[in-house]
């Protein structure tokens, strides 16, 4: 018969005393059978190539706890559990997404550990496409054991889910943002902003990633970068990323040189009051 456990909603990753850590207020016995989520401790990351196909992979691993000796098998049961990831954001600040149900599946709840196969992985069957533009995780909790018990402190685990392209990464931008006073760029320079710093670009699909725009402390605002892999030609526009501007668009040449991984990039804004902000820089991946 399988022993359930009640779950607790509340995320693990939290230092203790090595006696806390291992065996609660239980005394300690090392031959108890302790089932946990090896990641539990540090937190997993899952990350995935874009493709729009379904891809079998390993999500993260169930294992007996290290000094347990397992006579018999046990079988584990384990479930999704969005609350796992609410209240890991609650408790770290963080705004993880519950990855979309219709874009994945477990390929098993339930694994068989022995004293010779100690650990199992979890198997996932998703299709990347569909976990973009944000940062997603899957929230699991072991929920029963055949035998032994469940850790009272690692039956929780967050993976976090990255997909990207291949133009993902983080660049070193470099070039010039001018501010105009008024609506176009005949109007009075404001002043001018020099760009050096270190962007970030991430996946949006297979073929278009997202960036802070121009001098990026200032804006504050992103944009998307749509490559046409034929050609290297970049087009600009606005992204869904808050805070946004209604226009930003091309102002020249954009493209995109596979050779030396280089944007070559020059676009405008308009930011909330209407003004011209003109834009050239280049972005080397690192």
């Amino acid at each position: 018969m399988l022993i359930p456990f009640l779950l607790f909603a509340e995320i693990v990753f939290f230092p203790s005393c090595e006696k806390d850590t291992v065996f609660g207020d239980i005394e300690p016995n090392t031959d108890r059978v302790i089932v946990e989520f090896s990641d539990s401790r540090n937190g997993g990351t899952f990350s995935i190539d874009y493709t729009t196909n379904l891809v079998d992979a390993d999500l993260t691993e169930i294992r007996l706890f290290p000094r347990s000796v397992a006579k018999n098998e046990v079988k584990v049961k384990f479930i999704v559990n969005p609350t796992v990831v609410a209240d890991y954001n609650t408790k770290n600040g963080t705004s993880y997404i519950s990855v979309p149900p219709t874009s994945y599946s477990l390929q098993s709840e339930e694994v068989t550990l022995s004293q010779e196969n100690r650990s199992a992985n979890i198997k996932i069957r998703i299709r990347p496409s569909l976990v973009t533009g944000g940062p997603f995780a899957i929230g699991l909790s072991i929920a029963e054991v055949s035998t032994g018990e469940i850790s009272t402190l690692y039956h929780n685990v967050l993976v976090e889910v990255k997909v990207k392209n291949a133009y993902e990464g983080d660049y070193q931008a470099t070039g010039n943002m001018i501010v105009y006073s008024g609506p176009s760029n005949t109007s009075p320079v404001t002043t001018t902003y020099p760009i050096d710093e270190i962007k970030f670009l991430s996946t949006i699909d297979n073929t278009t990633v997202e960036a802070p725009i121009g001098y990026a402390d200032f804006t504050g605002g992103f944009m998307y970068l749509a490559l046409n892999p034929a050609t290297n030609q970049v087009t600009v526009s606005p992204s869904l990323g808050a805070p946004t501007f209604s226009v930003v668009t091309n102002n020249g040449t954009c493209a995109y040189n596979p050779a030396t991984k280089t944007f070559t990039l020059n676009y405008y804004y308009l930011n909330s009051a209407g003004n011209f902000r003109e834009i050239q820089e280049v972005l080397v991946r690192q």
